[in-house]
């Protein structure tokens, strides 16, 4: 009889242990699948974000506008900015996409420095609480360069056209347009980092927000942007 109860026990023991490893093992899968999910959907927001700065820069409506004066692609009509990148936070709470006042240049010199983050103002750069969209989650920052690789001679005039007449715009700006869209929630980092990271060049900002173990998000995209030419009759 004692033996009995001696094997019944031992039997217990073995099935609590194999439902104690059935548990610890679905709970580890549990906890990876929700990792995993976490992470798709982290970068499915950033993405979206940045996509939706790209977005702005492309819209057909808006091209005209950003080649005023004070537009956006017109900022490197000037020599003296040709080498700057134009910085500025693309903001939920911000009436238009891109304002002047809004912005910041980052200047480069000769060597390839950065030799000035001021030179219209720290307007441009994102703080820590102006997010892209309407959720408070995601910070995106947008800068644009004058790309000034060479190209074929008269590449970028439609055929049919004549550069003779006065009518027809023969200056286009090829301009590289970059996002980097972060999640600082899923970090432990403070303002200032997060804030010092956005004043950096878009060749090191991706780097300084890895270095802080911020999860991001960045696009590049490069435009012919100009006015439509027409032949003229």
């Amino acid at each position: 009889m004692k033996q009995q109860q001696g094997a019944t026990l031992i039997t217990v023991l073995i099935i609590l242990v194999l439902v104690t490893l059935l548990g610890t093992i679905a709970v580890k899968s549990g906890i990876l699948g929700l990792k995993i999910a976490t992470n798709s959907q982290v970068n499915a927001l950033l993405m979206g974000n940045s996509d939706a700065a790209l977005f702005n820069i492309e819209n057909p409506d808006q091209v005209a506008r950003q080649l005023a004066l004070d537009g956006m692609f017109a900022y490197f009509n000037s020599s003296a900015n040709a080498n700057d990148e134009l910085v500025f936070c693309y903001r939920a709470t911000q009436s238009s996409f891109y304002a002047f006042s809004k912005a910041s240049a980052i200047s480069i010199d000769a060597s390839g420095n950065v030799s000035s983050t001021t030179k219209i103002g720290v307007d441009g750069y994102c703080k820590a609480n102006q997010f892209a969209m309407g959720r408070s989650a995601v910070l995106s920052q947008v800068y644009l360069t004058k790309n000034t690789t060479a190209s074929t001679p008269f590449s970028s005039v439609p055929k049919g056209t004549s550069l003779g007449q006065s009518n027809v715009p023969t200056t286009t700006i090829n301009i590289g347009a970059t996002v980097i869209s972060v999640l600082p929630s899923f970090a432990g980092a403070t303002t200032t980092q997060i804030e010092s990271c956005f004043k950096q060049r878009a060749s090191a900002v991706g780097a300084c927000f890895e270095g802080l173990n911020i999860p991001y998000n960045m696009q590049h995209s490069d435009y012919t942007v100009g006015g439509q030419p027409k032949l003229v009759s």
